[in-house]
C-alpha cells in the first residue's frame, strides 16, 4: 500500500507514501524516513510519519483525524504557495 484515497465533505484526500524526498531538491531532513504526504487536488496539505504497523485504516484515521482539527484547509478554492 503505497497510496489511499479518501472522500472527505465532498473532496478527494490523497495520502501518498513517501521516502522524504521533496520535488524542489534533496531529501528533507526526515532522510529516509518513510512519510505520509497528504494532497488535495495535488496541493500539499500535511505530512506526518510512516509507521510499520500502518495500515490503510490506520492511515485513514489519522488523516480524518487532522482534517477534523483543521476544517478551514478544506474551504480553501486554492492554496496559494508563496504568498501575493
Amino acid at each position: 500500500m503505497s497510496e489511499i484515497t479518501i472522500e472527505y465533505r465532498g473532496k478527494q484526500i490523497t495520502a501518498s507514501l513517501g521516502r522524504g524526498e521533496t520535488t524542489a531538491g534533496p531529501a528533507t531532513p526526515a532522510g529516509d524516513q518513510a512519510l505520509w504526504y497528504v494532497t488535495i487536488g495535488g496541493t500539499a496539505l500535511t505530512k506526518f510519519p510512516a509507521t510499520p504497523g500502518d495500515s490503510e485504516e490506520t492511515v485513514r484515521t489519522r488523516v480524518l483525524q487532522w482534517l477534523g482539527e483543521h476544517p478551514d484547509m478544506l474551504d480553501r478554492d486554492q492554496i496559494i504557495l508563496g504568498g501575493g
